[in-house]
């Protein structure tokens, strides 16, 4: 097994198609879109996991792209966190956190505003924590189930390795646990329960109505940009190994490579691909 060699144009693929043409990933298409029989998120799955598949194996050993797209563990120091790259990581986390910090300390509205705009108001206020413990969890599980560690995804996206007896299912398991719990989930949600039930909500528990609402994607397009962006997406993940919540959670965390490297060109990549869109 080898790392992966540093690669800008992979990052940049991901910021390009991830949230700009694909509008979601592993977990919003993978997950959030399957449990809820999105065909939209089903099409963006199978272009990503067929591009993945395809350019992991390519980079698997013996393959013809390996010497390009992988490095040795002899070069593992250098993927490694150092005090100063500790140091940066520590301060985007907090930064990070920070944003959640003008939510509580939002102004009441003003004295002659309308009932609804006190609703919203207090329902704005009521997201924040139950935010914070998802974000909380998601991390934790993240790092649990080990899916901030490329190699787990390599090992499953190669499929190589179902022949040689290598390949690593943890991917499938993490995602197959995600997607019962969210598809569960769902099925209290009004108007996406696929099983009858008399107990569907109409909002998040947090909120109240008549203003709370559960903010589920609408869009139902099926078109070239979506499977050209998640295809794009898919290269950029096998190569790479990385989708933006791991990549968050390790840059935090203060490794080089995601937080110089990654994120920057994960931007650009986001900025060009608004650039196209609006052309």
């Amino acid at each position: 097994m080898k790392l992966p060699l540093d690669n800008s144009l992979t990052y940049i693929f991901s910021g390009f198609t991830t949230f700009k043409l694909g509008n979601g990933c592993t977990t919003g298409h993978g997950i959030c879109g399957l449990a809820r029989r999105s065909p939209r998120s089903l099409t963006a799955v199978l272009a990503f996991m067929t591009t993945g598949i395809f350019v992991a194996t390519g980079c698997s050993a013996g393959c013809p792209f390996n010497p390009y797209l992988r490095e040795n563990y002899e070069s593992v120091a250098k993927h490694l966190p150092t005090d100063f790259t500790i140091g940066i990581g520590t301060v985007v986390a907090s930064l990070a956190a920070g944003a959640a910090m003008p939510g509580f300390l939002r102004k009441a509205p003003h004295q002659n505003a309308t009932e609804t705009e006190k609703h919203e108001h207090d329902n704005n206020k009521r997201k924040i924590v139950p935010a914070i413990f998802s974000a909380v969890f998601f991390s934790l599980g993240l790092a649990i189930s080990q899916m901030t560690t490329s190699s787990k995804i390599y090992g499953f996206l190669n499929v190589k390795g179902l022949k040689n007896g290598t390949w690593d299912p943890t991917l499938a398991c993490v995602v197959g646990g995600g997607l019962a719990v969210s598809f569960i989930s769902y099925q209290f949600v009004n108007g996406l329960n696929a099983l009858k039930n008399s107990k569907v909500l109409e909002c998040p528990l947090s909120q109240k109505p008549p203003t709370g609402q559960f903010n589920v994607p609408t869009n139902k397009v099926i078109d070239r940009k979506l499977i050209i962006g998640e295809a794009m997406f898919g290269l950029g993940w096998g190569i790479a190994g990385l989708c933006p919540g791991p990549a968050m959670f390790l840059a935090c965390a203060g490794y080089p490579n995601v937080l110089l490297k990654w994120w920057p060109s994960f931007f650009i990549g986001s900025f060009l691909a608004e650039k196209l869109k609006s052309s």
